[in-house]
């Protein structure tokens, strides 16, 4: 995984209304994408005012696993938790210490990578 900021999607959402910029503007900075002084005050604000959390490489106890034969992707953050996608449905499942906890239908992909974002800070705070 390369480097980048995680914040979840209501963050993303102020970043936008804070700085008056679109959505790809505030994905392009907080993915390293863009190198400029606005992309470097959404990144700080990201992180000092929302939470936000920095990546930089391969993010241990993180794996991807695409079962074609059950037609799921599971992916791994640690110990304890983990996301499943139905790939007939379109459905996500949130599981910590194997029970669920969130389930969502029929996100887009910028929709599951918000929640990717918010259940990686979730591993990270439940491993600290």
């Amino acid at each position: 995984m390369k480097r980048q900021i995680v914040i979840d999607s209501e963050a993303r959402k102020k970043l936008q209304e804070v700085f008056g910029v679109s959505r790809v503007t505030v994905w392009k900075a907080l993915n390293y994408e863009s190198e400029n002084d606005l992309a470097r005050k959404i990144r700080f604000a990201a992180v000092k005012e929302m939470g936000g959390v920095e990546i930089n490489g391969p993010l241990p106890g993180f794996e991807t696993i695409h079962n074609t034969a059950n037609r799921i992707t599971t992916q791994t953050f640690g110990p304890r938790v983990k996301i499943i996608l139905y790939w007939d449905t379109n459905r996500t499942a949130v599981l910590v210490d194997g029970e669920v906890r969130r389930i969502e239908d029929g996100l887009s992909l910028s929709e599951f990578m918000s929640v990717q974002g918010e259940v990686y800070k979730l591993a990270l705070s439940l491993n600290s």
